[in-house]
């Protein structure tokens, strides 16, 4: 998090955590792997696309973080960049914030993953990679900052897509993460109280309008058959991107993938990366559609 008068760390989040410390604290009981993965099975992991560092023109590192084992990971820290609205969107994000993370002597962007107000995800750190976002709490915790500042409101498409890369995340570890806001591991405002407020209730796939939008599974994809796709071909009708003839049914068939292109050649900014003509809702089309949907 950042302040007007700089970034608020007053410990060097580069060095690595105690050994003995996974937390900040005592050992804390784990969530047994077992029930992890049934934690995960019973709520699959959405589908998410990741800008990766190459993508988004991150630096080179000025000196590799240390590695961290998906074993050692616990926690799901969300962050906010601090006092100010953030109105851009895209590479400009991570890039400032990369700026000023080398600007205070660290390798580089100290998040595991930043979303912008858009909803794209971009790696920081990653998964493997050891993080300079909470003392304390860098080696098991991921840290994610939705790049928004003050009072402003999180988009639908943001909170969406923190909460995939979260499911994500409880996937590739086998266990639930404990779901934090940046106060509960270091004395800060951070992440603001609406995202503080929004990780107290769940972490939910919500909107910005105080709504909750449906979570979409991974196993709606085109060409595959779930029950979902009702719901999906529903919404694309109701918000004018039908017909779709046969409809309703189990089947995303060409008809529901010609609506889902109809949706992104109006929504350009959630096409995946490179593709001219996209027939996978995600994560965040699948937040942005429920959203149109309900005007």
């Amino acid at each position: 998090m950042r302040s007007r008068s700089g970034w608020t760390h007053t410990s060097p989040p580069e060095v690595s955590d105690p050994p003995t410390e996974l937390v900040g604290g005592p050992p804390q009981p784990l969530t047994p792997i077992g029930a992890g993965v049934l934690v995960c099975l019973e709520n699959p992991p959405l589908s998410i696309n990741i800008t990766t560092r190459s993508e988004w023109g991150a630096k080179p590192w000025n000196g590799t973080p240390s590695s961290v084992a998906l074993s050692q990971r616990t926690e799901f820290f969300v962050h906010y960049d601090g006092a100010d609205h953030i109105l851009r969107t895209g590479p400009s994000v991570p890039q400032a914030i990369e700026r000023g993370h080398l600007g205070q002597g660290w390798a580089g962007i100290g998040y595991s993953f930043v979303i912008d107000q858009a909803g794209t995800v971009f790696e920081g750190r990653g998964w493997g990679l050891q993080g300079a976002h909470c003392p304390g709490h860098n080696v098991s915790g991921f840290g994610v900052q939705i790049a928004i500042g003050g009072d402003q409101e999180p988009s639908a498409e943001a909170l969406a897509a923190a909460r995939a890369l979260y499911d994500e995340a409880c996937r590739k570890t086998g266990r639930t993460l404990a779901k934090r806001g940046h106060k509960d591991g270091f004395a800060t405002e951070c992440p603001g109280g609406r995202l503080y407020a929004w990780v107290q209730a769940g972490m939910p796939a919500g909107s910005s309008d105080g709504g909750t939008s449906t979570a979409l599974s991974s196993g709606v994809k085109p060409g595959a058959r779930h029950p979902q796709v009702r719901e999906l071909q529903q919404l694309l009708i109701k918000a004018g991107y039908g017909p779709i003839p046969g409809a309703v049914t189990d089947l995303y068939g060409p008809a529901t993938q010609a609506a889902v292109a109809r949706f992104h050649d109006r929504h350009t900014e959630l096409k995946s990366v490179g593709a001219s003509r996209d027939v996978a809702i995600g994560a965040r089309g699948f937040a942005v559609l429920q959203k149109e949907a309900r005007r």
